[in-house]
């Protein structure tokens, strides 16, 4: 083990130790991708150390220090903006980065199901300057770089083989999914694949919805009647077959065209075994390709009139009289429905691979879906419904320093009653408006002291209806874990659950350090976010990037979607952003960046053709 000097111990057995843990195999990881590489050929370590065996920091005074990378130090010399201990751990990424620049490394690329491809993290700069907080000695990239002589190296024998390796879900022998819609009219098809798409998306996976209603009516049939969809009319019934064989060639041509795993939604009606086969014929024509079918069945007659109702809102029926409009769109319906064949387990011998969903959520058969992706989508479908409820996001209540364990301010207070008055006054009105159901409230919240302390005084008195926060009592233990036996929580105002995938993005070495510290004293590191704030994870043990934390709250996200119940969610801002843009459908690239204020309350209402979104600023002219 190194001694405590970095004098007495000298840079070989640093060098040594990092050969041997890097030599034997090095990760280059962005994302949840990483990239591996086999050691060269006689690459051994230059020290006898212990596999296993931990390295100890040296503490020496005048030891020099890297300007990207913050000292290993204990607690009591942390800077003013820590809160928390800082430093967990050298990074094994940097450490090497510090001793040889490979060039090997700078083409890897991440491998991935759908997550756009970027390069590694930029290596620490050139050169270590002396002096600083204690730390260890590291000799210069320049000295190991040199073929190793002035370290007394060899030189390696053979450049590396660079194996892929992918993030999970992001390699597949058919690794491009065709998700091809079934279905009558006005059964939810088209809400399902919206949901799809945005969950897909969300998810990192490139994904485009294939509309054979929009076609047809690009190509001048929009306001085709009944007529045009019976199967007496040969002349329509040849347009509609030629309609639908286009946009499945579109569907195919664009997933012939990417190069890792992707999902083509063909949203069609596909209702007779004959379409179908040809669709299976067509993807088998093309190498890779999976046809999956999802089959919607709606025979809810509230859910039916509802979804009529919206029909009558599309290009085909916006010029016409809405009783005639409707009258005629109900033939259509009967015209597809004596067409209409269900997908059976026999069809195509028992080897289709299907989803049967009923009413949007009621009940989900499945067949045959094996594969992440698929049974991910299976998954997800399953747990999807049309009940109205809410969704709120907040930001825990202002503490008096956010880097450091601390009191609630008072207009963070303030802030939690006006909360509580809120959503008392939206749950009666939700009642009124007689959905009992989205009228009961759970809360969701992450393990930090911040959240349990934000929601103890949503719970403390006085409760609803007060114009203050002061004087608030210590309220009862409501918080739950998910993993706890549950017990009867009904006759509580807020029931919740809280969870570690809720915590705000782990920051690694830099954890407790503020944004501003970041920029002042670590512009390296500080310049390697800004070039690519979704994947760049923070150096340490336990960093995380975006990327990181969308891949944790997928959980999170079916727990949402199932939820008939209204739902606060109480967290950081990180994880505020990644929920915010799973409902709303934004970009990954717009994720690090949304503008999610402090005591604004972001309310988000789920519906059939998107989510409604409101931001209420509770303090706003305070």
């Amino acid at each position: 083990m190194l001694a405590s000097s970095a004098a007495g111990c000298g840079g070989g057995v640093v060098l040594g130790w990092i050969l041997r843990s890097v030599g034997a195999r090095r990760e280059a990881r962005l994302g949840n991708h990483v990239a591996v590489e086999e050691p060269a050929e006689n690459e051994v370590s230059q020290n006898g150390r212990d596999e296993g065996e931990p390295l100890v920091c040296a503490t020496a005074s005048n030891a020099p220090t890297s300007p990207g990378l913050p000292p290993c130090t204990s607690n009591a010399d942390l800077d003013e903006d820590v809160s928390m201990p800082l430093r967990r751990g050298l990074n094994l990424q940097r450490l090497e980065a510090a001793v040889s620049e490979e060039p090997s490394l700078n083409h890897l690329r991440q491998v991935t199901g759908g997550s756009p491809i970027s390069p590694l993290m930029p290596s620490l700069p050139k050169g270590l300057p002396s002096g600083g907080p204690s730390s260890m000695s590291l000799p210069s990239p320049a000295s190991a770089t040199n073929g190793g002589k002035a370290l007394g190296l060899q030189p390696r024998s053979r450049r590396r083989n660079v194996k892929r390796v992918y993030g999970l879900g992001g390699y597949s022998q058919s690794s491009r999914v065709m998700l091809c819609m079934v279905g009558l009219p006005a059964r939810g098809k088209s809400y399902i694949t919206k949901m799809l798409q945005r969950y897909l998306q969300w998810s990192g996976f490139p994904v485009r919805i294939f509309n054979a209603g929009n076609l047809r009516r690009k190509e001048g049939l929009a306001g085709a009647g009944a007529e045009f969809f019976s199967s007496e009319n040969q002349e329509a019934s040849a347009n509609r077959e030629r309609v639908a064989s286009a946009c499945m060639e579109e569907a195919i041509a664009w997933l012939s065209a990417q190069a890792n795993v992707c999902v083509a939604i063909f949203d069609a009606t596909n209702t007779t075994k004959k379409r179908r086969e040809i669709i299976i014929a067509r993807c088998r024509q093309s190498r890779g390709i999976t046809p999956v079918f999802v089959e919607s069945i709606c025979d809810n007659p509230s859910v039916l009139e509802e979804n009529y109702r919206l029909k009558m809102g599309n290009e085909d029926y916006q010029s016409m009289d809405p009783v005639k409009a409707r009258a005629d769109f109900l033939e259509r319906v009967k015209a597809y429905d004596k067409r209409y064949e269900t997908i059976e387990d026999e069809e195509q011998g028992g080897d289709l691979t299907y989803i049967k969903l009923f009413n949007v959520g009621e009940k989900a058969i499945m067949h045959r879906c094996s594969g992440y992706l698929v049974s991910q989508i299976g998954f997800y479908l399953s747990n999807v419904h049309i009940h109205p409820r809410y969704i709120w996001l907040t930001r825990h209540a202002e503490f008096e320093d956010e880097t450091r364990a601390s009191e609630i301010t008072a207009q963070g207070r303030e802030y939690c009653a006006e909360l509580v008055n809120f959503l008392g006054e939206r749950r009666r009105s939700i009642q009124q408006a007689g959905n009992g159901e989205g009228a009961e409230m759970l809360v969701l919240m992450g393990t930090c002291p911040v959240h349990s302390a934000t929601f103890e005084l949503m719970c403390a008195k006085p409760h609803l209806g007060s114009d203050t926060s002061e004087g608030l009592e210590p309220p009862p233990q409501l918080v739950r874990s998910i993993s706890n036996s549950s017990h009867d929580s009904g006759s509580q105002e807020f029931p919740a659950m809280s969870t570690s995938l809720l915590n705000e993005l782990d920051r690694g070495d830099y954890s407790g350090v503020s944004y501003d510290t970041i920029q002042r004293q670590y512009p390296e590191i500080w310049a390697e976010r800004q070039q690519d704030p979704l994947h760049f994870r923070y150096p340490g043990v336990g960093g995380e990037s975006y990327a990181d934390v969308i891949g944790r709250l997928r959980p999170i996200i079916i727990e949402l979607e199932r939820q008939r119940r209204s739902v606060l969610v109480i967290s950081h801002l990180a994880v505020q952003r990644c929920l915010f843009a799973y409902f709303t459908g934004c970009t990954m690239e717009e994720i690090p960046n949304l503008q999610m204020d402090m005591h604004t309350l972001v309310e988000l209402q789920p519906t059939p053709f998107g989510c409604k979104v409101h931001k209420q600023g509770l303090l706003e002219g305070r």
